[in-house]
């Protein structure tokens, strides 16, 4: 009988071999640990490089380096691409969630010869700028941002448009829904966006085999707040383009689609065929049809 009972044990494996009382606790360490890693730092949704990889002189753009200093002293680093005159507007653009603004400015260095000014900043701690950042305090620094523009921007050219691109999809809505009665933003622009911080966080932990099973439970270590369709809600009267790639494969479109379920008017969502991540805009047809846009909206 203890024959069999140990070969059952070596079959079943080392885990069989354990009390229930002894399995449970191994999950609760097991999940304890994970949580440790996971919610004592921003690294799912901050990605931070340091190494800048190019300026806008490298691919002939014009630019000035500008410092903005945060509420509490700190300073992000940016860059202005002034548009070709008549400059039309100013995009504020807010890039995802890894490496820094030297990256990302294949994503809008089209945009000045198309008579629109660019400004282009990195959140805390990623390029230049000091600091660490969080959901909270880049949401702020949003503000920050949009008040040094407002000294440093010619009066005809402070028409905003806040664009943001993944994370800073996300960001660019928590903050134009919190600070949108403070400037003269003509609309938000939300490049694959996800529908919620904790939304997409279980998403992303239910396709790792080892968090797969406690995805639920380990999504309470992210945020619920800002609760992104509760904010999107509040964009409106500004104008809202929802763009997302239908071959996304990072952030699933149909985020987009709960976030344009949420929104009120003026509203539109564009899905691109065979785009992914952050990529639609590549596509020629959607980027003169993104133009037209822009001009419609600054003109109206």
């Amino acid at each position: 009988m203890r024959l069999s009972s140990g070969k059952r044990g070596v079959r079943g494996g080392l885990w069989i071999g354990f009390s229930r009382k002894i399995r449970v606790l191994l999950v609760f360490l097991l999940v304890a640990v994970v949580l440790t890693q996971i919610a004592g730092c921003s690294g799912l949704f901050f990605v931070p490089d340091r190494r800048l990889i190019l300026t806008p002189a490298h691919v002939g753009l014009d630019y000035q380096e500008v410092a903005v200093e945060t509420d509490d002293g700190l300073t992000l680093d940016g860059w202005l691409l002034p548009g070709k005159p008549p400059v039309k507007a100013t995009v504020v653009f807010l890039h995802g969630n890894a490496q820094n603004i030297s990256y990302h400015l294949a994503s809008v260095h089209w945009l000045p010869a198309e008579h629109y000014n660019v400004f282009l900043y990195d959140y805390r701690g990623f390029g230049h700028s000091q600091g660490w950042a969080t959901i909270a305090n880049s949401v702020d620094d949003f503000a920050a941002v949009m008040r040094y523009l407002q000294q440093i921007i010619p009066p005809q050219a402070q028409r905003y448009i806040v664009f943001g691109q993944s994370l800073g999809a996300a960001i660019a809505i928590a903050s134009v829904s919190k600070y949108k009665g403070e400037f003269p933003i003509y609309a938000v622009v939300a490049d694959s966006a996800f529908a919620g911080f904790r939304r997409i966080a279980r998403e992303k932990l239910r396709e790792v085999t080892l968090t797969r099973p406690f995805s639920n439970l380990l999504a309470h270590a992210f945020p619920a707040d800002p609760d992104l369709l509760q904010a999107v809600a509040t964009v409106s009267p500004i104008p809202l383009l929802l763009l997302h790639g239908a071959d996304d494969q990072i952030v699933p479109p149909h985020h987009s689609g709960l976030l344009f379920a949420a929104a009120k008017p003026p509203k539109q969502f564009w899905l691109e065929p065979g785009a992914k991540h952050i990529l639609a805009l590549t596509h020629p047809a959607l980027r003169r049809r993104f133009l037209s846009y822009l001009d419609s909206v600054v003109t109206r």
